[in-house]
């Protein structure tokens, strides 16, 4: 049993409980278990802003143990670019007076929200001299050139890896969620082929990412109220739950479902909120297909009775996006006792490891007709995709769990 310790850890991020996006909740679950582990924990998040007119929250919030202090930031809706952007900025400037004049010697994790935070670490390094870790959940400016949000090569993208590369060089430790991720950010760093990069790499910890499988349990399709309420338990359900993001290949998805339809033995759920869900929105309003159902984001404890919902659930991220990002999504999926159909790079690690250890199907972005005859093979085989949820739900247990992921962030933090 991992041996407990005391000693105290602030956290910094934008997105933190009681946040419905996937890198809030999951930052919350390890916050959770690091504080049963022995941390004492604060938490520096910004409001709440997720959908538009959502409700604020009172500033400080004793949670599990773990307090945590809101900060003042704009809240114009997240899904404005500009709106955005000036939500992460003023976050950013809030949080770095309270970092550097309230919490001076306490060490740090700050994560990727707002990307550009792992800076506020540098300079409480350089003005307190205080250690501090990065969890990159996100690699910039890769993935912001990748959407063509900044010119590749650009002067804001030189200036950006430039950045990267002092707080990098001044961390304790970094953590990032794949090994694509670790390549990704050591290229962003402009570290590749330099005198620090051999160290930079020896303190950067491939953590992946978890499941809550605290709440999230197989269940069979049968035993689903959701299910039961949808009238879905006699179809094959396809599902895609979560951030509908701009990195997230909602085309190809949107592209399978028109070539299906007219088939009324498959149902399409869209169940979340994001940049895309625009797109979802438009589709339907224009298609007007019987056999897609779009809904938003599910409170936490009814996640595991939606994704019960689910034959097949996808899983969808654009060229490239892997050096830069790893769907959490997935786990959940897996978590769930589902098989995973993943539009992705063929030589992923993520498409790598469904393949190898037969947890579903993979296709490349674009490719419609490999999707759709998986889809119409599963309806003939249903046995097979039973067979693969099983697989999944063993394997995410086996490496994905969440008390396996905390128990490595403690160690790093412990040593660092």
């Amino acid at each position: 049993m991992q041996e407990k310790a005391q000693f105290d850890l602030r956290i910094v991020s934008q997105l933190f409980y009681p946040e419905m996006v996937s890198s809030g909740q999951a930052l919350t679950e390890l916050a959770e278990e690091l504080t049963s582990l022995g941390i004492s924990i604060k938490v520096i998040a910004s409001q709440p802003t997720i959908l538009e007119n959502s409700e604020t929250v009172s500033k400080v919030i004793d949670y599990k143990n773990i307090k945590i202090v809101r900060t003042w930031s704009t809240r114009f809706p997240k899904l404005s670019f500009w709106g955005k952007l000036l939500n992460l900025t003023t976050f950013f400037f809030t949080a770095s007076f309270e970092v550097i004049l309230k919490d001076r010697k306490v060490p740090l994790l700050l994560v990727t929200n707002p990307p550009y935070l792992a800076v506020l670490g540098w300079l409480n390094r350089i003005l307190n001299r205080t250690k501090y870790g990065v969890l990159l959940f996100d690699i910039m400016p890769e993935q912001a050139e990748l959407l063509g949000l900044l010119k590749t090569g650009g002067i804001m993208a030189r200036v950006w890896r430039t950045f990267n590369k002092l707080w990098y060089r001044k961390a304790s430790y970094t953590v990032v969620l794949s090994k694509d991720m670790l390549e990704g950010a050591i290229d962003n760093a402009y570290l590749k082929g330099t005198k620090h990069e051999e160290e930079c790499r020896k303190k950067t910890h491939v953590i992946h990412v978890w499941s809550d499988d605290r709440i999230i349990n197989p269940m069979k399709k049968a035993d689903s109220k959701l299910a039961e309420e949808f009238g879905v338990k006699d179809k094959l359900v396809i599902q895609y739950s979560g951030n509908h993001g701009r990195f997230h290949d909602i085309e190809t998805i949107l592209r399978i479902v028109e070539r299906m339809r007219e088939n009324e033995s498959v149902m399409f759920q869209f169940i979340g909120e994001g940049y895309k869900k625009r797109l979802v929105n438009d589709f339907y309003a224009d298609k007007q297909p019987k056999n897609m159902y779009v809904g938003t984001y599910v409170p936490k404890e009814l996640l595991s009775d939606s994704l019960a919902m689910a034959d097949l659930g996808i899983v969808a991220q654009l060229p490239k996006q892997e050096r830069v990002c790893y769907p959490s999504k997935l786990l959940g999926v897996m978590s769930s006792g589902r098989a995973v159909l993943a539009i992705c790079a063929r030589g992923s690690e993520m498409a790598k490891m469904i393949d190898d250890n037969e947890l579903g199907f993979t296709v490349e972005n674009g490719d419609i007709d490999s999707a759709i005859k998986i889809i119409n093979d599963c309806i003939e085989d249903p046995e097979r995709l039973k067979r693969f949820g099983v697989n999944a739900a063993v394997y995410v247990r086996k490496h994905f769990s969440l008390r396996h992921a905390a128990e490595k962030y403690f160690e790093v933090i412990r040593r660092n």
